[in-house]
């Protein structure tokens, strides 16, 4: 059984139509206690593994601004220590270094 998740007019289902056909959907799937909300979850977890900025996650699920989604899914976002402490290492590594005594002179 495949379910539609839009009206008969292809549109937008509204909340309590969308509620109906997720609780039929989980029944056909024979699964239980997901929610909608688990659903969008998934969603901003899946545009973020495969590299998302903040800016088209927060566009995609309609957050007011970028601190709303960060304050949510910052956590799953790569941490990137090693690549900043990387990019600061090859930067100062390449320049010959010079003490502030030797500029004076």
């Amino acid at each position: 059984m495949i379910t539609r998740f839009t009206n008969t007019e292809n549109g937008a289902l509204r909340r309590s139509a969308f509620w109906d056909r997720w609780q039929r959907a989980l029944t056909a799937a024979e699964l239980s206690g997901f929610t909608f909300h688990d659903l969008r979850h998934y969603y901003a977890s899946l545009l973020i593994r495969h590299g998302a900025s903040v800016k088209a996650v927060q566009a995609r699920l309609g957050h007011k601004n970028a601190s709303e989604t960060l304050d949510t899914y910052s956590h799953l976002w790569p941490d990137e220590e090693e690549q900043t402490r990387t990019a600061i290492d090859l930067v100062l590594s390449s320049r010959p270094t010079k003490s502030v005594a030797s500029k004076a002179a």
